[in-house]
């Protein structure tokens, strides 16, 4: 194929500008139905692979019709554009040649008939004497200079149309003129094809916006449908799995909030209230792991001052775990170095010592493994026997015991060739010495006490007891156990050396016993095969019920459940205080509890025992009234519990008299039979005259409410005469609200104190006010009404004012929109019995009180739109003898908390934050879905892990 150009240049040099001028010759006068109209060659673009280059570059020169220099220095001194110049010059005419100048001077001397050789440096001497008359050629140094390549600026079009007019076997200004005219013809059909395609635009916009709407309502569906799926699942797995539960609920709300998911993270924050930190996954499928014992081992310790916890699991809780002893520090609350340790097959000896220093551990074949846990280091392994000798189930040890102090290791295995007979040997930690040494019967248990004074050794067989004292290295016998249970039951020790719980398998009797007094204690039927005594004797015990972990009092009694699992618990440890447990089942997964309620709900101090009877939910104020006086409390927005106001010399009656405190609790207000009075509670002096207001009407059977506003001056009341405004300095009725017949006695007020509501209890109308500041108050509602056709009992508003919810003699469960005054909810609940109800700080959740003869606790609803949420079982004492008396009040706590006290005095604080409920769970369950679960729910969706760092 001809080429009607070749172009010659530097390419250290020129680069740049030759691209341009080759493009700006093939777009010039170039007709819009056209690619290009003539061809020029320039090597790094035109030029195919090839290993012979001068064989390709001496072909476009043969095929080219016009061969343009692009003159500078560096392009005169180059031996490969020499060498293109000499072969067009031997083979072609020079009239050929057009020359562009982009560096360097060209000069032409008409008397010679040549270029001026002394001025002109961007040509080489071997065009000397070549040209019979001037060339044609053009300068773009100016074009190189400012770096504007293109055709609408003037010079450089000027450039290019001189040099491919030639090429087109035009004059210079006809080509520009074509240029021109073809252009117009190109803007011409361009502005009736721009015309036509915005059309086409328009329309494709418009169906492609309704796509993407279809696209995005079929994408949130399925978000939707995900995220329904995975709370129903949650749902399902809370009783057996809440770590599951946890998991699941966390990606139901992250795949699209739904009120299913809400209910879902409820249900998980129930069904994980103990937990502090879920540690290991379980694999789920354990069945074909065979340890030597006859199953996978999951073994967990915790040092008695509560610091530390260690554990491993034959499944390891996932491959990528890794192998190894984890460490974890529960103060903190994060993992510590693993050791780099290996245990026995089937698990074995894992003890902390009391301040979680010092980890005792049975590695294969009876050896004993020390290690410092803080610089995860291996101080000494004793060796017990040279268990790799003896038969299979003899390569363990059989029991073991590591002293609170760190100071001691006692254990009993075999040795090879005394197949027959145990020994017990007690070693010094410190430096591994054998410091006793004995013959032992095969069923031995064995146990330091908690201040390490002795290691006390029970023959289960025959209920022999002995004790080893470290201080003199001596034996002692310690008497037998009468009736002693059957030998392949497990034994726990209590701290103090004198109390131990035979577990049970299956359906036999697990029993305490006293080895001091050798009298049975308790005893229960059912499965309890691995259990904690508390160190001290008392308190309560921890224990594994099958796939749970629970509390038992003295008489082995449940009083609540930690945890469960979805396989058989398999081991248990607990800090000496109990306060810390934890656990491991059989499919790899390990968890830590929180005994005391530090997990989902805080408990709170009550050192004065105050009771529900005790606690105004309404006012936030506490108070117990005697003959001579009342001291109050009120409650704390912090972790104390009740914050001690004082005391007043005066009694408060129940259905008589009402009180209210300022919000710094520096002064109280009492009305007493229709006495008003104030109050110092710190020095319990009065604060000016007591008032008698007339129309007192106790008869109303309704309780009197009184309340500060947000000033600390004014209080608010429902008399007879009407809801009264009263400005507590003077005893003066600043404002009567709904003057009348005493309809409105029901009082609500919110938590920031500047919003009230009151209710006509029998009909259901409400009015609303807000406080203004200005020592009055603005009806901003009137006359809305409450979905009851029955006595409504209680009523609360949320605290910054925005909606209203009330309950019923029916147990129905009203809520009101302030703002819209429309009703949201309107349910019976599902376990009706109390009147308390409360919002969240943020009011985005309701909470009602349940209490019936054997279970109590919370109903929860979403504030904004009325769906269930589900219920939060209390551990409360039984329903009070006398009616009158409420076994559960409700107060706004700190935050989005709800503040819970029974009639036991127990004083808790749980969130109704949906927030606070995500965030918390991934305080325990951190990890992402596995690929079988995420690709089950979520295949066809992109859904990020809900627990992002």
């Amino acid at each position: 194929m001809e080429r009607d150009g070749f172009i010659s240049y530097s390419h250290a040099r020129d680069r740049e500008l030759a691209q341009a001028l080759q493009r700006g010759m093939h777009e010039l006068a170039r007709p819009w139905t056209r690619r290009q109209v003539i061809s020029v060659f320039r090597d790094t673009t035109s030029l195919s692979a090839s290993h012979d280059l001068w064989s390709s570059i001496l072909g476009e020169l043969e095929r080219s019709r016009y061969f343009i220099y692009l003159a500078s220095p560096e392009a005169a001194a180059s031996r490969w554009v020499q060498k293109e110049i000499r072969f067009w010059l031997e083979n072609r005419s020079p009239d050929r040649i057009l020359i562009a100048v982009g560096s360097g001077a060209v000069h032409w001397d008409p008397a010679a008939g040549d270029f001026d050789w002394s001025r002109t440096t961007a040509l080489p001497r071997m065009l000397e004497g070549v040209f019979q008359a001037e060339p044609l050629w053009v300068d773009l140094a100016e074009v190189r200079r400012s770096r504007k390549y293109s055709l609408r600026q003037a010079e450089f079009r000027s450039a290019v149309a001189a040099l491919a007019a030639p090429l087109h076997g035009r004059g210079k200004d006809e080509l520009d003129s074509e240029d021109i005219q073809q252009r117009r013809i190109a803007l011409r059909l361009l502005r009736g094809a721009v015309t036509v395609l915005s059309l086409l635009l328009v329309t494709s916009l418009a169906a492609g916006g309704y796509a993407w709407q279809k696209r995005g309502e079929a994408l949130e569906r399925a978000r939707v449908s995900a995220s329904q799926a995975l709370a129903a699942h949650s749902m399902e797995l809370a009783d057996a799995d809440p770590r599951k539960a946890a998991q699941f609920a966390l990606y139901a709300e992250e795949a699209e909030p739904t009120s299913e998911s809400a209910r879902a993270l409820a249900r998980a924050v129930d069904a994980n209230s103990n937990v502090a930190r879920h540690l290991l996954g379980g694999l789920g499928a354990a069945a074909d792991y065979m340890g030597s014992g006859g199953a996978a081992a999951t073994q967990v310790a915790i040092s008695g001052d509560g610091s530390t916890l260690a554990y491993f699991s034959d499944l390891g809780g996932g491959a990528e775990r890794g192998r190894g002893v984890h460490i974890h520090d529960i103060r903190k609350g994060r993992a510590m170095r693993s050791l780099n340790a290996q245990w026995a097959l089937g698990g074995g000896a894992l003890e902390l010592s009391t301040d979680g220093r010092i980890l005792m551990l049975e590695s294969a074949y009876n050896r004993i493994q020390i290690w410092d846990v803080q610089r995860g280091k291996l101080l000494r392994t004793i060796i017990a026997s040279e268990g790799g000798d003896l038969p299979q189930s003899l390569r363990r040890l059989h029991a073991y015991a590591l002293s609170g102090d760190a100071r001691w290791v006692a254990a009993t295995y075999h040795t090879p060739g005394e197949e027959q007979t145990q020994h017990l040997t007690v070693w010094k930690v410190r430096t591994g010495e054998r410091v006793d040494h004995r013959p032992a019967p095969g069923d031995l248990r064995l146990s330091f006490s908690a201040d390490s004074r002795l290691l006390t050794a029970l023959e289960t067989s025959r209920g022999d007891l002995s004790t080893w004292n470290p201080r003199t290295r001596g034996w002692r016998a310690g008497g037998k156990l009468p009736d002693i249970p059957a030998e392949a039951r497990s034994v726990a020790f209590a701290g103090s050396g004198d109390t131990a719980l035979f577990g049970s398998t299956g359906q036999e009797e697990a029993e305490l016993w006293n080895l001091s007094t050798g009298k049975r204690l308790a005893s229960a039927t059912g499965s309890l095969q691995q259990a904690v005594l508390p160190a001290d004797g008392s308190g309560s015990l921890v224990a594994a019920q099958g796939k749970q972990v629970s509390l038992l009092d003295a008489k082995l009694r449940r009083l609540r459940t930690l945890g469960s699992f979805s396989w058989t618990v398999s081991s248990v440890a607990a800090s000496d205080d109990g306060r810390w447990v934890a656990a491991g089942s059989g499919d790899g997964a390990v968890s830590l509890f929180s005994a005391d309620g530090a997990g989902f709900h805080r408990s709170l101090p009550n050192e004065e025992r105050l009771k529900a009877a005790e606690l105004d939910a309404a006012g936030g104020i506490a108070h117990r009234s005697g003959p001579k006086g009342t001291e109050l409390w009120a409650v704390s927005e912090g972790a104390s519990g009740f914050r001690r106001l004082g005391r007043i010399p005066r009694p408060v009656h129940e259905q008589d008299g009402a009180i209210t405190a300022t919000g710094d609790g520096s002064r109280v207000t009492v009305v007493d039979q229709g006495v008003f009075s104030s109050w110092d509670p710190r020095t319990g002096e009065q604060v000016g005259e007591e008032k008698a207001f007339e129309d007192y009407a106790p008869e109303s059977g309704q309780s009197l409410r009184l309340f500060y506003l947000s000033d600390d001056v004014h209080v608010v009341t429902a008399w007879a005469s009407g809801v009264l405004l009263i400005d507590t300095r003077t005893w003066r009725v600043k404002q009567v609200l709904l003057p009348g017949d005493g309809m409105y006695q029901l009082l609500a007020m919110s938590g920031d104190r500047k919003t009230l509501a009151a209710i006509d209890s029998v009909g259901g109308d409400v009015h609303v006010w807000r406080w203004s500041g200005k020592s009055t108050f603005e009806e901003v509602m009137a006359g809305g009404g409450l979905a009851s056709a029955l006595r409504i009992l209680n009523a609360a508003v949320s605290h910054g004012g925005e909606r209203l919810a009330s309950v019923d003699a029916d147990g129905r469960v009203s809520l009101f929109d302030i703002r819209t005054g429309r009703v949201v909810l309107s349910s019976v609940v599902q376990a009706p019995g109390l009147q308390e109800i409360v919002f969240s700080r943020d009011a985005r959740t309701l909470a009602h009180a349940f209490t019936t003869d054997s279970r109590s606790g919370l109903e929860l609803w979403d504030a904004r739109n009325g769906e269930y949420l589900g219920q939060w079982a209390l551990e409360t004492p039984a329903r009070p003898t006398d009616a009158t008396e409420p076994a559960l009040r409700l107060a706004s706590g700190s935050g989005s908390g709800v503040l819970t006290l029974d009639s036991g005095g127990t004083l808790l604080r749980r969130s109704l934050d949906v927030a606070d409920w995500r965030a918390k769970l991934c305080q325990i369950v951190d990890d992402p879905l596995s690929k079988a679960d995420y690709d089950r729910y979520l295949s066809d969706l992109t859904v990020d892990a809900p627990c992002r760092p």
